[in-house]
């Protein structure tokens, strides 16, 4: 049979699997085929992650079945990244302690962490998809804006460094080629 494996901005190949194989023997196939490193794969069938010890069987993925592979970051990355989002929480319950006693604090930041977390498993890929696809929309006109940004200031700082001089310069240039002109004409 042929899957459909996509990642999550567009790159997809097919690649032919019977029901037998492992889903750690797909991902070694996506890993050769998308160039994705097998332990930053995770791969999901309708929403349902695929553990490496299961078959394709076991999910009952059929013939021109689709599968979406997310990447997850490296090991070191991810500790990186932990240690990154850890403040903002901890910032969050810092403004809430100002503003409520310790104890509402405490339960406001909870609701809010628990109501995050929720969102964030409601999220359907497709709009997972569609919002990485508008961000960067955004990012490449943005650079695109820059680029054109670019020239227009150089062409700016050029007229206003020497751009009066250069024209001074061309007809006395001019002015010398029409007096050669004369001479050779006299000559003859």
């Amino acid at each position: 049979m042929f899957l459909t494996v996509k990642l999550l901005l567009g790159r997809r190949c097919s690649l032919k699997v019977s029901g037998k194989e492992s889903v750690a023997t797909l991902k070694k196939l996506v890993s050769q085929h998308l160039q994705v490193p097998e332990e930053q794969q995770h791969l999901l069938f309708r929403g349902q992650l695929l553990a490496d010890d299961k078959y394709l069987s076991d999910y009952s993925i059929g013939p021109n079945a689709s599968i979406n592979v997310i990447m997850r970051p490296p090991e070191d990355a991810a500790l990186d990244k932990t240690h990154q989002t850890q403040p903002l929480w901890l910032q969050l319950g810092q403004v809430l302690d100002k503003h409520f006693g310790a104890k509402d604090a405490k339960t406001v930041l909870g609701f809010l962490r628990q109501e995050h977390e929720e969102r964030l498993q409601r999220l359907s890929l497709e709009a997972l998809e569609q919002l990485v696809g508008q961000l960067l929309a955004q990012q490449q006109l943005d650079e695109l804006a820059e680029e054109k940004e670019a020239p227009a200031v150089a062409s700016e700082l050029e007229q206003n460094n020497g751009g009066g001089g250069g024209g001074g310069g061309t007809g006395g240039e001019g002015g010398g080629k029409k007096e050669e002109e004369e001479g050779e004409e006299a000559d003859q």
